[in-house]
This record gives structure tokens, sequence and C-alpha cells, in this order.
């Protein structure tokens, strides 16, 4: 019942999908609701094969899908991970939004070093830098350090 609480605050708080974090600063509404980043997550995994599901294990047949799909050697993609994707948004500002969204019932920044937590930008969930998907780009991560690289600010000339 309280989570059901907080997700209708959010929402009633910003009607535009970004949850406020302080008064300067909003974060994206899938970093602090759990149930629209499951959601989201499961779009990437249906729709562009996000995963492997656990990293740590040799998951054959899903890298050689994924070297299939990409017409590459399994090396190769192996080599395409979230983690270097330019879709993959690791700024402090996003890692902050992360943090708060897992709260303190847990290390939050624990949890975000060790399961090598990020922001996906093209399917809005929070995303491991182990894992892959059909919509890596090349380029990345976003860390918020070059010009025009944090998506989620306005148009900066």
């Amino acid at each position: 019942m309280a989570t059901m609480q907080r997700t209708m605050s959010q929402v009633m708080d910003n009607k535009n999908g970004m949850a406020q974090q302080g008064n300067e600063q909003s974060c994206p509404m899938p970093t602090q609701d759990v149930t629209l980043n499951l959601k989201n997550r499961a779009k990437a995994i249906t729709t562009a094969a996000y995963g492997p599901e656990n990293p740590a294990l040799p998951n054959t047949a899903y890298w050689k899908k994924k070297a299939d799909t990409w017409d590459v050697t399994i090396d190769d993609a192996k080599q395409s991970r979230c983690g270097n994707c330019a879709a993959f948004n690791v700024s402090d500002k996003i890692k902050e939004c992360i943090a708060n969204g897992i709260g303190m019932e847990a290390d939050p920044w624990g949890t975000i070093k060790l399961a090598d937590l990020g922001y996906c930008e093209i399917f809005d969930f929070k995303c491991a830098g182990t894992r892959t998907c059909d919509a890596w780009v090349v380029g990345g991560p976003n860390t918020g350090e070059q010009e025009g690289e944090d998506m989620d600010e306005g148009d900066e000339e």
C-alpha cells in the first residue's frame, strides 16, 4: 500500500514523467517507480532481446543469436554491451536518481556499483552495464561530461 501511495504521489506531483529530486533536479520516473521500471525493462527484453539474464554465465546461445543478428563474431558481439552504449546514461545526476529510487532500505550505492547500473535512454529503465540489446549504439557510455551528452537536460547552445 505504501508503494502505491508513493507512486500516486509521484504521478500527481509531476505529469511529465519526471519525479522531483530536491528543488532543482528531476529524475526519470522509472528510477523512482519499480513497477514502471520493470514494465519498461520487460519491453526491452521482448522487443530488443535485452540480456543475457545472468551475464556472469557463459550464455552461449544468447551470444550466438546476438552475433547472428548483428552479423559479427560471438567475441565481437560480447564487446557491444550496455556499458559502452551511447544510450547508457551513467552521469552523476542519473546515478543520484537511481540511488534515491532504491532508497535507504538497501545500500543504494553498493547496489549501483555491484550491478553496474545506469539508465537506458532508449527504453527508459535502470540498466546493467554488463548486458546488451539489439538497440546498442556505438559511442558510450553517456557520462554527462561532453557537450550535448546528457539527454535529460534542455537544449544548451
